[in-house]
Protein backbone atom coordinates (compact mmCIF):
# COMPACT_ATOMS: atom_id res chain seq x y z
CA UNK A 1 0.00 0.00 0.00
CA UNK A 2 3.02 2.62 0.65
CA UNK A 3 4.08 1.84 -2.92
CA UNK A 4 0.56 2.84 -4.55
CA UNK A 5 0.74 5.73 -1.91
CA UNK A 6 4.42 6.88 -3.02
CA UNK A 7 2.80 6.32 -6.96
CA UNK A 8 0.03 8.56 -6.14
CA UNK A 9 1.80 10.97 -4.70
CA UNK A 10 4.60 11.07 -7.72
CA UNK A 11 1.79 11.87 -9.76
CA UNK A 12 0.20 14.73 -7.83
CA UNK A 13 3.14 16.12 -7.46
CA UNK A 14 4.18 15.64 -10.86
CA UNK A 15 1.14 17.41 -12.51
CA UNK A 16 1.65 20.53 -9.59
CA UNK A 17 4.57 21.23 -11.01
CA UNK A 18 3.75 21.14 -14.04
CA UNK A 19 0.53 23.48 -13.68
CA UNK A 20 3.00 26.17 -12.00
CA UNK A 21 5.42 25.75 -15.38
CA UNK A 22 2.24 26.99 -17.42
CA UNK A 23 1.96 30.99 -16.99
CA UNK A 24 -1.67 30.83 -16.28
CA UNK A 25 -2.06 27.91 -13.83
CA UNK A 26 0.53 29.70 -12.45
CA UNK A 27 -0.91 33.24 -12.00
CA UNK A 28 -3.86 30.95 -10.37
CA UNK A 29 -2.34 28.95 -8.06
CA UNK A 30 0.76 31.81 -6.52
CA UNK A 31 -0.96 34.94 -8.12
CA UNK A 32 1.87 35.82 -9.90
CA UNK A 33 4.19 34.29 -12.74
CA UNK A 34 7.55 32.95 -11.92
CA UNK A 35 10.53 33.59 -13.76
CA UNK A 36 11.53 31.75 -17.33
CA UNK A 37 14.12 29.81 -15.12
CA UNK A 38 11.63 28.37 -12.40
CA UNK A 39 9.30 27.66 -15.01
CA UNK A 40 12.22 25.57 -17.32
CA UNK A 41 12.88 23.49 -13.73
CA UNK A 42 9.45 22.91 -12.37
CA UNK A 43 8.68 21.10 -15.91
CA UNK A 44 11.69 19.21 -16.08
CA UNK A 45 10.59 18.39 -12.48
CA UNK A 46 7.06 17.64 -13.69
CA UNK A 47 8.11 15.00 -15.98
CA UNK A 48 10.94 13.42 -13.70
CA UNK A 49 8.19 12.91 -10.75
CA UNK A 50 5.72 11.28 -13.93
CA UNK A 51 9.35 9.31 -14.84
CA UNK A 52 9.62 8.17 -10.95
CA UNK A 53 5.96 7.33 -10.92
CA UNK A 54 6.06 4.80 -13.94
CA UNK A 55 9.68 3.23 -13.04
CA UNK A 56 7.93 2.28 -9.48
CA UNK A 57 5.14 0.90 -11.16
CA UNK A 58 7.57 -1.22 -13.65
CA UNK A 59 9.92 -2.05 -10.73
CA UNK A 60 7.19 -3.66 -8.97
CA UNK A 61 4.58 -4.85 -11.32
CA UNK A 62 6.44 -5.55 -14.45
CA UNK A 63 5.88 -3.55 -17.84
CA UNK A 64 2.61 -4.68 -18.49
CA UNK A 65 0.65 -4.46 -15.12
CA UNK A 66 2.96 -1.55 -14.29
CA UNK A 67 1.98 0.62 -17.67
CA UNK A 68 -2.06 0.19 -16.33
CA UNK A 69 -1.51 0.65 -12.67
CA UNK A 70 0.66 3.72 -13.31
CA UNK A 71 -2.14 4.75 -15.80
CA UNK A 72 -4.64 4.20 -13.57
CA UNK A 73 -2.83 6.22 -10.81
CA UNK A 74 -2.44 9.11 -12.84
CA UNK A 75 -6.05 9.06 -13.47
CA UNK A 76 -7.24 9.85 -9.46
CA UNK A 77 -4.14 12.55 -9.24
CA UNK A 78 -5.17 14.20 -12.50
CA UNK A 79 -8.99 14.24 -11.77
CA UNK A 80 -8.47 14.77 -8.43
CA UNK A 81 -6.24 18.27 -8.90
CA UNK A 82 -9.00 19.27 -11.91
CA UNK A 83 -11.78 19.16 -9.01
CA UNK A 84 -9.52 21.00 -6.01
CA UNK A 85 -8.13 23.55 -8.66
CA UNK A 86 -11.82 25.57 -8.69
CA UNK A 87 -11.62 25.83 -4.82
CA UNK A 88 -8.18 26.78 -4.08
CA UNK A 89 -8.81 29.93 -2.33
CA UNK A 90 -6.57 31.98 -4.71
CA UNK A 91 -8.93 32.32 -7.54
CA UNK A 92 -8.64 34.83 -10.55
CA UNK A 93 -10.79 37.64 -10.91
CA UNK A 94 -13.08 38.38 -13.81
CA UNK A 95 -12.44 41.44 -15.72
CA UNK A 96 -15.08 43.11 -17.66
CA UNK A 97 -15.57 40.90 -20.69
CA UNK A 98 -16.80 38.34 -18.08
CA UNK A 99 -19.24 40.92 -16.16
CA UNK A 100 -20.65 41.46 -19.45
CA UNK A 101 -21.31 38.47 -20.21
CA UNK A 102 -23.02 37.33 -16.74
CA UNK A 103 -25.77 40.36 -18.12
CA UNK A 104 -26.04 38.68 -20.61
CA UNK A 105 -26.91 35.27 -19.49
CA UNK A 106 -28.81 36.86 -16.94
CA UNK A 107 -31.12 38.53 -19.64
CA UNK A 108 -31.87 34.81 -21.29
CA UNK A 109 -35.35 33.49 -20.50
CA UNK A 110 -36.27 30.93 -18.18
CA UNK A 111 -37.54 28.73 -20.81
CA UNK A 112 -33.88 28.61 -21.79
CA UNK A 113 -32.63 27.86 -18.18
CA UNK A 114 -34.09 24.39 -18.42
CA UNK A 115 -31.56 22.43 -21.25
CA UNK A 116 -28.88 24.35 -19.44
CA UNK A 117 -29.82 22.72 -16.05
CA UNK A 118 -29.85 19.35 -17.75
CA UNK A 119 -27.29 19.61 -19.68
CA UNK A 120 -25.15 20.74 -16.18
CA UNK A 121 -26.77 17.17 -14.94
CA UNK A 122 -25.24 14.90 -17.30
CA UNK A 123 -22.05 16.58 -17.25
CA UNK A 124 -22.35 15.37 -13.65
CA UNK A 125 -23.08 11.90 -14.32
CA UNK A 126 -20.60 11.33 -17.03
CA UNK A 127 -17.81 13.23 -14.78
CA UNK A 128 -19.00 10.55 -11.90
CA UNK A 129 -18.23 7.71 -14.39
CA UNK A 130 -15.09 8.85 -15.43
CA UNK A 131 -14.40 9.09 -11.61
CA UNK A 132 -15.46 5.43 -10.72
CA UNK A 133 -12.99 3.89 -14.01
CA UNK A 134 -9.88 4.54 -12.23
CA UNK A 135 -11.31 3.59 -8.64
CA UNK A 136 -12.24 0.17 -10.92
CA UNK A 137 -8.58 -0.18 -12.12
CA UNK A 138 -7.41 0.07 -8.80
CA UNK A 139 -9.87 -2.34 -7.00
CA UNK A 140 -8.68 -4.81 -10.04
CA UNK A 141 -5.18 -4.29 -9.78
CA UNK A 142 -4.96 -4.52 -6.08
CA UNK A 143 -6.94 -7.99 -5.78
CA UNK A 144 -5.40 -9.17 -9.00
CA UNK A 145 -2.26 -11.97 -8.52
CA UNK A 146 1.29 -11.21 -9.04
CA UNK A 147 3.01 -12.69 -11.79
CA UNK A 148 3.90 -16.14 -11.78
CA UNK A 149 8.09 -15.21 -11.47
CA UNK A 150 7.25 -12.97 -8.90
CA UNK A 151 5.52 -14.57 -6.73
CA UNK A 152 6.52 -16.15 -3.40
CA UNK A 153 6.58 -19.65 -4.72
CA UNK A 154 9.32 -18.92 -7.77
CA UNK A 155 12.77 -20.94 -7.07
CA UNK A 156 15.87 -18.68 -7.64
CA UNK A 157 18.77 -21.06 -8.23
CA UNK A 158 22.37 -21.10 -10.53
CA UNK A 159 22.50 -23.61 -13.45
CA UNK A 160 26.42 -23.39 -14.73
CA UNK A 161 27.65 -19.98 -14.54
CA UNK A 162 23.88 -18.01 -15.17
CA UNK A 163 21.05 -17.46 -12.51
CA UNK A 164 17.20 -18.27 -13.10
CA UNK A 165 13.85 -17.83 -11.46
CA UNK A 166 11.28 -20.75 -12.39
CA UNK A 167 7.89 -20.94 -11.74
CA UNK A 168 4.32 -22.79 -12.20
CA UNK A 169 2.20 -20.84 -15.05
CA UNK A 170 -0.57 -20.93 -12.88
CA UNK A 171 -1.32 -22.17 -9.26
CA UNK A 172 -3.55 -25.19 -10.53
CA UNK A 173 -3.13 -29.23 -11.02
CA UNK A 174 -1.43 -30.67 -13.56
CA UNK A 175 -4.61 -30.96 -16.81
CA UNK A 176 -5.35 -33.82 -18.41
CA UNK A 177 -4.83 -33.99 -22.04
CA UNK A 178 -6.26 -37.67 -23.20
CA UNK A 179 -6.02 -38.86 -20.26
CA UNK A 180 -2.39 -37.38 -20.40
CA UNK A 181 -1.03 -34.93 -17.14
CA UNK A 182 0.45 -31.44 -18.11
CA UNK A 183 1.51 -28.73 -16.32
CA UNK A 184 3.03 -25.20 -17.32
CA UNK A 185 6.25 -23.15 -15.94
CA UNK A 186 7.51 -20.49 -17.10
CA UNK A 187 11.59 -19.24 -16.18
CA UNK A 188 13.63 -16.38 -16.62
CA UNK A 189 17.10 -15.71 -16.04
CA UNK A 190 19.65 -13.03 -15.59
CA UNK A 191 19.61 -10.22 -17.74
CA UNK A 192 23.17 -10.54 -18.15
CA UNK A 193 23.04 -14.31 -19.14
CA UNK A 194 20.47 -14.45 -21.67
CA UNK A 195 22.56 -13.52 -24.06
CA UNK A 196 24.75 -16.28 -23.73
CA UNK A 197 22.00 -19.06 -23.77
CA UNK A 198 20.29 -20.95 -27.18
CA UNK A 199 18.28 -22.95 -25.17
CA UNK A 200 16.58 -24.44 -22.12
CA UNK A 201 14.69 -27.46 -21.11
CA UNK A 202 12.53 -29.20 -18.83
CA UNK A 203 11.83 -32.42 -17.23
CA UNK A 204 10.79 -34.56 -14.73
CA UNK A 205 13.68 -36.97 -13.85
CA UNK A 206 17.46 -36.40 -14.65
CA UNK A 207 18.34 -36.70 -18.44
CA UNK A 208 20.90 -39.06 -19.64
CA UNK A 209 21.24 -36.58 -22.41
CA UNK A 210 20.74 -33.60 -24.22
CA UNK A 211 18.79 -35.33 -26.64
CA UNK A 212 16.17 -35.89 -23.51
CA UNK A 213 16.85 -33.35 -21.84
CA UNK A 214 12.59 -33.05 -22.23
CA UNK A 215 10.53 -30.19 -24.13
CA UNK A 216 12.47 -27.03 -25.20
CA UNK A 217 11.32 -23.46 -23.56
CA UNK A 218 9.29 -21.34 -25.98
CA UNK A 219 9.96 -17.43 -26.52
CA UNK A 220 13.16 -15.55 -25.28
CA UNK A 221 14.48 -13.39 -22.70
CA UNK A 222 11.62 -12.57 -20.36
CA UNK A 223 8.91 -15.10 -21.42
CA UNK A 224 10.06 -17.95 -21.70
CA UNK A 225 7.40 -20.80 -21.37
CA UNK A 226 7.29 -24.77 -21.57
CA UNK A 227 4.03 -27.12 -20.50
CA UNK A 228 6.17 -30.74 -19.76
CA UNK A 229 4.09 -33.87 -19.57
CA UNK A 230 3.83 -35.55 -16.18
CA UNK A 231 5.22 -38.79 -16.54
CA UNK A 232 3.47 -42.23 -15.34
CA UNK A 233 4.87 -43.03 -11.57
CA UNK A 234 6.48 -40.22 -11.17
CA UNK A 235 8.06 -39.19 -7.32
CA UNK A 236 8.77 -36.06 -5.47
CA UNK A 237 12.12 -37.39 -5.66
CA UNK A 238 12.62 -37.09 -9.20
CA UNK A 239 12.97 -33.64 -8.95
CA UNK A 240 12.21 -31.26 -11.78
CA UNK A 241 15.52 -30.61 -13.93
CA UNK A 242 16.56 -27.80 -15.96
CA UNK A 243 18.75 -28.13 -19.03
CA UNK A 244 20.70 -24.84 -20.35
CA UNK A 245 22.75 -25.17 -23.44
CA UNK A 246 25.24 -21.96 -23.95
CA UNK A 247 26.14 -20.88 -27.27
CA UNK A 248 29.31 -22.02 -26.58
CA UNK A 249 28.39 -25.71 -26.89
CA UNK A 250 28.64 -26.20 -23.04
CA UNK A 251 25.24 -27.79 -21.24
CA UNK A 252 24.51 -27.30 -17.77
CA UNK A 253 21.87 -28.60 -15.20
CA UNK A 254 20.08 -28.03 -12.12
CA UNK A 255 17.46 -30.10 -9.96
CA UNK A 256 14.75 -28.30 -8.25
CA UNK A 257 12.11 -29.95 -5.96
CA UNK A 258 9.16 -30.17 -7.19
CA UNK A 259 7.02 -29.37 -3.80
CA UNK A 260 9.09 -26.35 -3.38
CA UNK A 261 8.51 -24.65 -7.56
CA UNK A 262 4.62 -25.84 -7.62
CA UNK A 263 3.19 -27.17 -4.41
CA UNK A 264 -0.30 -28.27 -6.47
CA UNK A 265 1.86 -30.69 -8.66
CA UNK A 266 3.73 -32.18 -5.69
CA UNK A 267 0.02 -32.69 -4.19
CA UNK A 268 -1.02 -34.34 -7.59
CA UNK A 269 2.51 -36.74 -7.65
CA UNK A 270 1.66 -38.01 -4.20
CA UNK A 271 -2.08 -38.16 -4.50
CA UNK A 272 -1.24 -40.74 -7.83
CA UNK A 273 1.83 -42.60 -6.45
Amino acid sequence: MSLSLSILLASLGGFIALALAMEKHCKHLLRRVLSPLWMRVLRAAGWLLLALALGLSFQHWGVSVGAAAWLGWLSVAGIGLVFYLPRWPWQPTQGKAATRRERKLAGVETAAAQPLERLHWLRRGATGVLLLVPVGVIGLLLTASPKPLHSDEAVQGQVGPWSFTLAEAQRKAPHQVLGTPFKAFEVRFCEACDDQIRAAYLKIRKPRSLRAAGLVFAGNRWDRWVEIQIPAKAKLSDQLWLTVEGKDGSVHHAAVDIDKVSPSLAEFIARES
